[in-house]
């Protein structure tokens, strides 16, 4: 989103001890501090975790001891989480390998250094100081033949790597076609290349989705037809020179799926299942994917996709119409009961007997068959527990969001509710000196509803019976360190740290500014009240004028 969240607080604000701060902030209407509520002050002492490490290990760490991992995708928000998990909770493994591109000017050392700058490792960092040492960045990019990798980093990760998690991916909706089959489709053919020179491999995991099939109303835990061959797909994008021609063809070899995401993930599932024969392959497919529900800590997440985008948009005074049906049910998962459950679904994989004939087991990780929630009781319980306990400092209006279903009142609505107040409150920062910046806010919000207008109208029969029986199978002690039920997850505890956590970790509001947003909150909320008694005002004016029109 383009709103500059992160710009320096609007109010001068006296530093106070955190003591103090949250002696102020925790009062009678909001009791709880929160960093409590989200777990930050509830880490385990190092000591004590190095005694319970000499006790026997579960079933799943018990897989992972000595075991060197490699992962794709590790910068992104579920390969993050990942790390941290392995780990935190199998702290045994050997090495982690992760596969990393030079990017912006930093190289593959720099960038894995950023990455453990995030808060979320900070839980890590305090209960396993030393895990640093056993995380190394191979340089590479899975769009690239070979992966990009040097030839001594393949035979590298040939001769040592026993378990490989593939979630790297481009997530763009609009994605130009050669990129999304180079990222999506070429770069899991060549992991699966890596995959079959690895000598000791216990276990593969393509990270999919449960939206690669979305043209079937009905999605089980088995393979589709793809949409046409994936080699001749490859074939014609890798063999045309004009990316404009390309672009102009690719509604056309799309035609059913949304976007080229969902397409080129159909495209590489298919791959998956006809050129990972005789390999210990999985396939796991999460929906959409939010915030964490219970750890390393309460509420992280460190982006702003889908409705965990919609929250801060709304809760930031900027979102106010969405085109989506709040009665149909939408499929969200946590990331850390997401990365549980694929941490459990390698070691599932590992187990499974594996011949010429055999397909890869497929996990449909999702929420909608065993705990379901639509999109209006998820706002709903969102705004009571999270929005005006936890409001942001930089808030420019109070909350208030009308979302509907009809596209025509949508279209209204966003010209009523954000074009002309865009370019209104536009021209006054140009008139005052000010940054310009809600026209082009809403110009990308515009684009980014149609790209999930499919989604947000339609929903979907999922079976998660791999998943399930996955869950059933597991020891008692695994179940309690890789917690992944969706049935017993509660949406209610969810929503009660949701709220802090976006302050917190994605829109990181400094603690000491809750007292004031909570005042600037209040004052949002009065001129809210008063602006609309004062278009109320007007309209019945209109009214009474035009009926006096009529009669004269």
């Amino acid at each position: 989103m383009a709103l500059d969240l992160h710009r320096k607080n609007e109010f001068k604000i006296s530093r106070k001890s955190q003591d103090e701060i949250l002696k102020e902030i925790i009062t009678d209407e909001f009791p709880l501090n929160p960093l409590e509520l989200v777990g930050e002050t509830s880490f385990d002492d190092p000591m004590i975790l190095e005694e319970t490490d000499k006790l026997p290990r579960s079933d799943v760490q018990e897989f992972y001891k000595d075991a060197s991992i490699f992962i794709t995708g590790g910068t992104g928000f579920m390969g993050k989480m990942l790390i941290e998990k392995l780990s935190r909770s199998c702290p045994h493994y050997k090495h982690i390998y992760l596969l990393i591109r030079n990017k912006k000017g930093k190289n593959v050392n720099e960038r894995i250094d950023a990455i453990f700058e995030d808060r979320l490792f900070k839980r890590l960092k305090h209960e396993r100081p030393k895990f640093y040492h056993k995380i190394s960045a191979i340089a590479g990019d899975v769009s690239l033949p070979g992966l990009g990798i040097s030839s001594s980093d393949r035979k590298k990760l040939a001769e040592n790597v026993n378990i490989v998690f593939h979630a790297a991916a481009t997530i763009r909706f609009d994605e130009h076609i050669r990129t999304a089959i180079n990222i999506n489709v070429l770069g899991t053919r060549e992991i699966i290349s890596l995959a079959k020179e690895m000598t000791n491999l216990k276990a593969c995991m393509y990270v999919s989705t449960a939206y690669a099939n979305c043209v079937y109303s009905k999605i089980e835990e088995k393979f589709y037809g793809a949409p046409y061959d994936y080699n001749g797909v490859i074939s014609l994008v890798t063999s045309a020179n004009d990316d404009k021609k390309l672009e102009n063809i690719t509604p056309s070899l799309t035609a059913g799926w949304p976007n080229t995401y969902t397409f080129t993930k159909a495209l590489a599932e298919d791959l998956a299942k006809h050129e990972s024969i005789g390999l210990p392959f999985g396939i796991f497919r999460p929906s959409v994917v939010i915030s964490t529900y219970n750890e390393p800590v309460r509420g992280w997440i460190d982006n702003v996709y889908g409705p965990i985008g919609m929250i801060v948009g709304v809760g930031a005074g900027v979102l106010h119409t969405h085109h989506c049906d709040v009665d149909k049910v939408v499929d969200l998962v946590p990331v850390d009961l997401v990365v549980n459950a694929l941490i459990c679904s390698a070691y599932k994989v590992s187990q499974s007997i594996t011949t010429s004939e055999s397909t890869p087991p497929i996990f449909n990780y999702v929420s909608s068959k065993q705990n379901p929630i639509n999109l209006g009781k998820f706002f709903e319980i969102i705004k009571k527990y999270g929005l005006p306990n936890w409001p942001t400092i930089n808030a420019i209006w109070y909350y208030s969001f009308i979302p509907t279903n009809n596209p025509y009142i949508y279209s209204l609505l966003f010209l009523l509710l954000h074009t002309i107040p865009g370019y209104f409150l536009d021209f006054l920062c140009l008139m005052t000196g000010k940054k310009q910046m809600l026209t082009n806010i809403y110009k990308k919000m515009k684009k980014a509803n149609t790209a999930l207008v499919f989604f947000a109208n339609n929903q979907w029969d999922f079976i998660d019976k791999n998943t399930s029986a996955l869950w059933n199978g597991m020891s008692e002690a695994d179940k309690k360190i890789f917690f992944f039920d969706i049935k017993e997850m509660s949406w209610d505890y969810y929503a009660r740290a949701c709220g802090i956590g976006l302050r917190l970790y994605l829109v990181k509001d400094d603690i000491h500014t809750i007292k004031n947003a909570r005042t600037k909150w209040e004052k949002l909320r009065k001129a809210h009240l008063l602006l609309k008694t004062v278009v109320a005002i007007i309209f019945l004016r209109v009214c009474w004028f035009i009926i006096n029109m009529c009669f004269n």
